[in-house]
C-alpha cells in the first residue's frame, strides 16, 4: 500500500475520474464477474493489431468491475446483468493504450489524495486505513498494489479525457437558447385524425400481405417462449380480525416489539420444500404432486414480453424462470398468496416465422398501415381547406374556421418542452411543432404525426422564459451543457479509437 495513504491530503475539487467513470458507463449486457481462460486460451483478443494476454485483460476486467460495485453500491447486483463489463475492459485497454502514446503520468500524491477521497474509505469524514484494507480484502478481492493502481490507471483516463476537451467551451447565445427551450411555454388547439376509424376502409390482399412480409419480416420475430408445469400451494386465508386483537398488533408493529411469526404459513413452506426436494430426486412433477396431493397445472407457451396475465408471476421470478433450461426444476418461489413450484415442460427459441403462420399478424398490420395513410391524406385535406377558409376570413378565428369546417377542435394544457399531454401524450414532433409556431403565423403547415393520429395545430397562446431567472441560473446551465458537449466530444473520440483499435476477441462467450 501507498505509505502516503497514512497521511491526510487535501481533497481535489474535481475528481475527473468521476466524469470517466460516468462517461463510461453505458447500457450494456452481460455478466458481472471475472472472465477465465485456464489453460485453454492465453490471449483475451488482439487490439491495434497486438496480442492482449489474458492477464491483461482480467486486471481490466477486474476494475471495470470494482467502477461498477462503487458507483451503483448496493444496488450492484441488481443492475449488474445488465452491463457489458468485457466491453468496458476493452475501452478500457484501449484508453490506457492512448494515455501510454501521449505519456500521461500519474504520480503518487495524486492517487492518494484521490483514493482518500471515497466516502466508503471514510470514518467520521476521515480517511481510515484499516477500513481501506478490510474493503480491500472483504469487498473487492484486491491487494493494495493492484486497486491503487487500478486509481493511477483511472486518472490517466481523466487526464486523457481533460486533454480532449478542455478547449470546449459554450458561448452566451448557446447558453441562452438552451434556457428558452428549457423555460418557454405555449398553448395550441389542435384537429386529431385518428386512423382507427379508416380501417374499415382499408382493404387487404395476399399480394399485399405478401409484399409487407417479405419488406417487414423482423416485425413478426417470435422471441423465446416457455410452457411449464406448475404447482401452486396457497396459504391459509387469514380470519378476521377482532377490533381489539387489530389494536394489540398496531401496538406491536415497532422496533421494540415486532408482531409475532406468522405460522400459519410454516406447513405450507415445510411441504413446498419436501416437494422440491422430491424434484431434485425425481424430476417427475406429476408423480411428486400426485403423492403430495396437489394439483398440477400447465402455463401454455408464453414470452417474458408478453406473460400469461393469468399466472399472477412477478417479473424477477419471471427472469428467473426463463433461464432455467427444458425439464430444470426452479427453487420454490414464495408470493404473498402462496408458493409456487415450476417445471420447464418445454422452450422455444425466438424464430421469425413462415408467413402463413404469421399471415393474421400481416393482415392486421397491412390494415393498419392503409388505415394510417387514408388518415394522412384526410388530415392533409383538412389542412388545405383550413388554410383556404383561414386565409379568406378577416377574423382569423380558429375555433370557429375549424367548426364551420364540422372539424373538432381539442386543446392542450400550457405545456414545456418533454411534458405529458392528454390524448396526444409524450409526442415530440407534435411539441416541436407546436414551438415553431408564431404569434405572427399561428397556423400550423404541416400535418404533425402522433401514436393518437394525424394533427393540425394552431398556436393559442406563447408563454417566454423569465428573463429574470436567466441570470440566477445561467452559471449551473452553462456548467450543464459544457460537461454534455465534453461527454458528447469524449465519446466521439472513444469511438474512433474503437474503430483504430480494430478487436477481434478471443474470449469464450458467455450466456447471459
Amino acid at each position: 500500500m501507498l505509505k502516503l495513504l497514512r497521511k491526510k491530503g487535501v481533497a481535489k475539487k474535481i475528481l475527473w475520474v468521476i466524469a470517466v467513470v460516468i462517461i463510461l458507463s453505458f447500457g450494456f449486457f452481460g455478466t458481472a464477474y471475472l472472465l477465465t481462460g485456464g489453460d485453454r486460451i492465453r490471449y483475451a483478443g488482439k487490439m491495434f493489431n497486438k496480442n492482449v494476454p489474458l492477464d491483461v485483460f482480467n486486471k481490466a476486467y477486474r476494475h471495470v468491475h470494482i467502477q461498477a460495485m462503487m458507483r451503483f453500491s448496493e444496488k450492484f447486483n441488481e443492475i449488474a446483468k445488465f452491463l457489458n463489463l468485457e466491453a468496458q475492459a476493452w475501452d478500457r485497454l484501449i484508453l490506457l493504450y492512448e494515455a501510454q502514446k501521449r505519456r500521461i503520468h500519474v504520480r503518487d500524491p495524486e492517487v492518494v489524495e484521490t483514493i482518500e477521497q471515497y466516502p466508503f474509505l471514510q470514518r467520521n469524514g476521515q480517511f481510515d486505513p484499516l477500513l481501506y484494507k478490510d474493503v480491500l480484502r472483504s469487498i473487492f478481492r484486491l491487494s493494495a498494489r493492484d486497486f491503487e493502481e487500478g486509481i493511477r490507471d483511472d486518472l490517466k483516463m481523466a487526464e486523457l479525457f481533460q486533454q480532449e476537451t478542455a478547449s470546449l467551451a459554450v458561448n452566451e447565445r448557446e447558453i441562452r437558447d438552451a434556457f428558452k427551450k428549457q423555460n418557454e411555454k405555449v398553448q395550441v388547439s389542435y384537429v386529431l385524425v385518428p386512423a382507427g376509424p379508416f380501417k374499415n376502409e382499408a382493404s387487404f390482399s395476399e399480394e399485399k400481405g405478401q409484399t409487407y412480409y417479405a419488406q417487414n419480416k423482423a416485425q413478426f420475430l417470435i422471441p423465446p417462449t416457455i410452457n411449464v408445469d406448475y404447482i401452486t400451494l396457497d396459504f391459509p386465508k387469514p380470519e378476521p380480525k377482532k377490533e381489539e386483537e387489530a389494536a394489540k398488533e398496531t401496538e406491536q408493529e415497532n422496533p421494540q416489539n415486532p408482531p409475532p411469526p406468522d405460522d400459519t404459513k410454516k406447513p405450507i413452506r415445510e411441504k413446498a420444500n419436501a416437494i422440491f426436494q422430491e424434484l431434485l430426486v425425481d424430476p417427475d412433477i406429476q408423480k411428486a404432486a400426485q403423492k403430495y396431493n396437489v394439483a398440477v397445472r400447465s402455463s401454455g407457451f408464453f414470452s417474458q414480453e408478453q406473460p400469461s396475465l393469468a399466472l399472477g408471476w412477478s417479473y424477477d421470478f419471471l427472469n428467473k424462470i426463463f433461464n432455467l433450461q427444458e425439464n430444470e426444476v426452479g427453487d420454490p418461489f414464495e408470493t404473498p398468496q402462496g408458493i409456487v413450484i415450476i417445471k420447464i415442460k418445454a422452450k422455444k427459441e425466438s424464430y421469425v416465422p413462415e408467413y402463413e403462420e404469421a399471415r393474421e399478424k400481416v393482415k392486421e398490420a397491412v390494415l393498419n398501415q392503409e388505415a394510417k395513410e387514408i388518415a394522412r391524406q384526410k388530415t392533409q385535406d383538412h389542412l388545405s381547406a383550413l388554410t383556404a377558409a383561414w386565409e379568406a376570413s378577416s377574423l382569423k378565428d380558429f375555433p370557429r374556421t375549424a367548426k364551420d369546417l364540422s372539424l373538432e377542435i381539442h386543446q392542450t394544457p400550457v405545456f414545456g418542452r418533454g411534458e405529458y399531454l392528454p390524448v396526444v401524450g409524450i409526442a415530440k414532433d407534435f411539441q416541436e411543432a407546436a414551438f415553431r409556431l408564431t404569434e405572427a403565423d399561428p397556423l400550423g403547415h404541416d400535418v404533425v404525426e402522433t401514436e393518437a393520429g394525424y394533427c393540425l395545430l394552431h398556436l393559442d397562446s406563447y408563454l417566454p422564459a423569465d428573463e429574470k431567472r436567466y441570470e440566477k441560473e445561467k452559471e449551473a446551465l452553462s456548467r450543464s451543457l459544457l460537461e454534455e458537449r465534453r461527454a458528447q466530444a469524449f465519446n466521439d473520440f472513444l469511438n474512433r479509437l474503437r474503430l483504430k483499435a480494430n478487436i477481434t476477441s478471443d474470449l469464450p462467450k458467455k450466456d447471459n
